[in-house]
């Protein structure tokens, strides 16, 4: 963790610190967890709740704004500005809607102001850590659930997909196309019979890719995980947001 000669600091999702959900807020530490066993997590770094409920901070921007230039190549790449709360008293994690995200911050100025209002929206003084990633340009995205939402079942990977970015799917304001796939990938209908559709918004090499990272996902937290993923214009695959 590099830390500056005055009270702010940051921790990239790449350093150890990262997994530490008391210092980063959950939804950075399952993401920091998941880049650093390899599954597809854009780079990104964090104002630790320890900064964020601190107004003090900000008599010392130095640090950040250096996390922020390496990131954005000086406010050339746009980037996503965002909350990550704490769990607390045993707790499901927040989800996605809870705090909503700044998207397409470019300038310093905004990039701060970003900071001070994502911050602003925590339910009290060390409640939430911010977490900065760059914007991508998504596709499709979507919201794959490593396990049935009503029967639990685990043998089925159920996706909801959207062209473009996963905002009105997460925000419940669309539904989505609708896949079930086997571990292998495969889409099936009700009675486990396999689909044919050539039309399919997700092609079957991005279906397969999506159950492959299911099951690592599985592999890596010891159970299966609610993952919000997208796909670029090279069809890279990502993980956006992952929890249990």
């Amino acid at each position: 963790m590099a830390q500056s000669t005055g009270v702010f600091w940051t921790i990239h999702l790449d350093a150890p610190l990262a997994t530490k959900s008391d210092r980063v807020g959950v939804k950075a530490a399952y993401l920091a967890r998941a880049g650093q066993h390899d599954l597809p997590v854009l780079p990104g770094f964090v104002v630790p709740v320890q900064c964020a409920a601190d107004s003090a901070v900000y008599r010392n921007t130095g640090e950040l704004r250096a996390a922020w230039a390496r990131l954005s190549h000086n406010g050339q790449r746009p980037v996503v500005v965002r909350s990550s709360p704490i769990q607390k008293d045993g707790a499901r994690p927040p989800g996605a809607g809870r705090f909503g995200p700044v998207p397409g911050v470019r300038e310093w100025p905004g990039f701060l102001g970003a900071v001070k209002s994502v911050e602003a929206s925590a339910d009290g003084p060390g409640t939430m850590a911010v977490l900065v990633q760059p914007r991508l340009d998504a596709v499709t995205s979507g919201v794959m659930l490593g396990a049935g939402p009503l029967d639990g079942r685990t043998d089925r990977v159920i996706v909801s997909a959207v062209e473009g970015g996963p905002q009105a799917l997460a925000g419940g304001e669309v539904g989505g196309t609708r896949y079930v796939l086997t571990h292998w990938g495969r889409a099936v209908d009700a009675a486990g019979d396999r689909i044919h559709d050539e039309h399919s918004l997700l092609s079957r090499h991005q279906l397969r890719s999506l159950a492959r990272l299911a099951s690592r996902a599985s592999h890596v937290f010891g159970g299966p995980q609610d993952i919000e993923f997208a796909f670029d214009r090279d069809e890279r695959l990502w993980v956006l947001q992952i929890l249990p």
